[in-house]
């Protein structure tokens, strides 16, 4: 009886022992987590802080109803081609292509409102007004209408409804890679695809806010090919919580842009290239994109062998061929409106 005591004293002991140490176990990682969310936010915090020291605006910064935005231009003669970029794209990403378009005419680039270096606006986003924000802020820019508009992605999205609401401001029009506003609702895979990227970017501003995005370098292949300093542009605000939750906030309103854009119509005989990417095409991709080349009666199409979506603008051997649709489209104009 007495062996069987100390048995069960030992056992009680042992059983104590283990949930004694699990439950240690259990707060030290409870403990563990918050730290190194202070630790990963903390670093954050001193990043973005050495990210604005060391890329500052190479633009300048122009009032647009209290929303400072930000614009780039260069080169000279007409017509003015205007670029806008995808889904949380940033001006950056032209690195190649606006230096070479400069040699033949002027252009400007430009940061959505809450992207780039472009400053906040507290109102929810929509199409008509990012459209009405970029006319107010070229008109300040001192650039001069009818304009070549080239959109890349979503970009292509927002120029058309800029045509539509203001068809006299518009000579020509290059779609790179451009979205269809039925895409999502006529191909399956890329339905899929789009509801996958849409699912990973909730996470994006959290996880950017606690140091992950910028410590994995979770978006860092979107800048590979660009040069140098805008390659480190693009990554260090691929890694701050503001861009990503802008970019998060632009996907929530995709759906009321594509039927914004779906209400209004082709293009006439717009002068207009479609370039689009030859490498990673989705089913159904080439039959949309090819409906987008339907929109004007006077237009090209190209498919760009090697590019996939993102390369076709940040490799310089495939933005070259952006540039020549550029051109064209921008010499087709002169011609229309020397005509006039």
């Amino acid at each position: 009886m007495k062996m069987a005591h100390e048995w069960s004293q030992v056992y009680e002991f042992r059983s104590r022992y283990t949930f004694s140490a699990d439950t240690r176990k259990s707060r030290l990682i409870g403990a563990l987590f918050p730290c190194l969310a202070g630790v990963g936010s903390a670093y954050q915090v001193l990043a973005s802080a050495w990210d604005r020291r060391h890329h500052p605006p190479p633009g300048e910064l122009v009032d647009i109803d209290g929303c400072p935005m930000h614009v780039q231009s260069d080169g000279e003669g007409a017509p003015t081609v205007v670029l806008e970029t995808g889904l949380g794209g940033m001006s950056c990403a032209w690195a190649w292509i606006r230096p070479e378009t400069a040699k033949f005419c002027r252009v400007f680039s430009y940061d959505r409102a809450g992207l780039g270096w472009s400053g906040e606006d507290p109102a929810p986003i929509s199409a008509r007004q990012t459209v009405r924000r970029l006319r107010s802020l070229l008109h300040k820019a001192g650039a001069v209408p009818p304009f070549v508009l080239a959109g890349h992605s979503m970009g292509g999205l927002l120029i058309r409804l800029f045509a539509h609401l203001y068809p006299a401001d518009v000579a020509g029009m290059v779609l790179i890679d451009a979205v269809h506003p039925d895409q999502h609702l006529r191909s399956r895979a890329i339905a899929v695809h789009m509801r996958t990227g849409f699912r990973m970017l909730r996470a994006m501003p959290l996880l950017s806010q606690l140091g992950y995005v910028r410590l994995s370098g979770f978006f860092h292949a979107w800048a590979d090919g660009l040069p140098a300093k805008e390659a480190a542009e693009a990554r260090a605000f691929l890694s701050q919580h503001r861009h990503l939750r802008t970019t998060l906030d632009e996907s929530l309103a995709w759906g009321a842009l594509c039927e914004e854009v779906r209400r209004t119509g082709g293009l006439g005989n717009l002068p207009l290239a479609v370039v689009t990417a030859g490498k990673d095409v989705l089913p159904g991709q080439p039959e949309l994109q090819s409906e987008l080349a339907a929109l004007s009666s006077d237009s090209v199409h190209v498919a760009v062998k090697g590019a996939d979506h993102v390369t076709l603008v940040t490799h310089r051997e495939y933005a070259i061929q952006v540039v020549e649709a550029i051109r064209h489209v921008a010499g087709r104009a002169q011609t229309l409106l020397t005509q006039r």
